[in-house]
């Protein structure tokens, strides 16, 4: 029996769309089609010539591209400054049963006994430890490290080299910056976000930005 080949489309078209297609590329199951851009004819990666990755359009393409590949799959291909807008993608993509993919690069580390929700994204270099619990659509960027027992929420994303210590509670659309470390057994609030740096020793409340060592709250989002 021959193994068919899965289209996949990125959403999102800036330098972590380049990240995410050094992974997909090394998965002989998948075929990349390329991007899809919401600035489409605005982004100058809609006209860079060296770009290697195909813009297919923006968000309103997703649907013929769809129908012109009925096993599509996705990717979000966003970074953390457009946390709004990978959730609004993430219903888009629940909306018109798109199955996303799990990407995970093969110098990562993930534990056997870890659980990766779908669409979850472990980069080169990054360590998910046993009994690790992972959301959908979460990205744990390059060199980042999850330690056991830890959970994260759908959408979080950790930044180069963030930790995050053993029994660590990440609720949703939580940002974890570069270099950030959070503590052990410390619960970081749905939609908060810890900034480049920190150390967070005490519970996050929702939607609170936190910097400094120890973290401190220093403002909120909008919830």
């Amino acid at each position: 029996m021959v193994n068919e080949i899965i289209p996949v489309v990125i959403l999102g078209a800036g330098g972590y769309a380049g990240v995410l297609q050094e992974i997909l590329a090394l998965r002989p199951d998948l075929h990349l089609l390329g991007c899809i851009d919401k600035a489409f004819g605005l982004s100058e990666r809609s006209t860079d010539e060296h770009y290697s990755l195909p813009i297919l359009g923006d968000d309103d393409t997703l649907a013929q591209i769809q129908a012109e590949n009925p096993d599509l799959h996705a990717v979000l291909g966003l970074g953390p400054d457009l946390m709004e807008v990978r959730v609004r993608l993430m219903q888009v993509l629940d909306l018109q049963q798109i199955p996303p993919v799990t990407a995970i690069h093969p110098r990562a580390i993930v534990s056997r006994t870890a659980q990766l929700g779908d669409g979850a994204v472990v980069a080169a270099g990054a360590i998910v430890g046993p009994g690790v619990r992972v959301g959908r659509h979460c990205v744990i960027n390059i060199g980042a490290s999850v330690e056991h027992d830890a959970v994260l929420g759908s959408n979080v994303y950790l930044g180069q080299g963030a930790r995050v210590a053993s029994y660590a509670d990440l609720r949703d659309n939580v940002v974890i910056e570069m270099g950030a470390s959070i503590n052990s057994r410390v619960q970081i609030g749905t939609g908060a976000r810890v900034t480049g740096g920190a150390f967070v020793n005490t519970d996050v409340p929702d939607h609170a930005v936190v910097v400094g060592v120890p973290a401190r709250v220093v403002r909120y989002l909008p919830s």
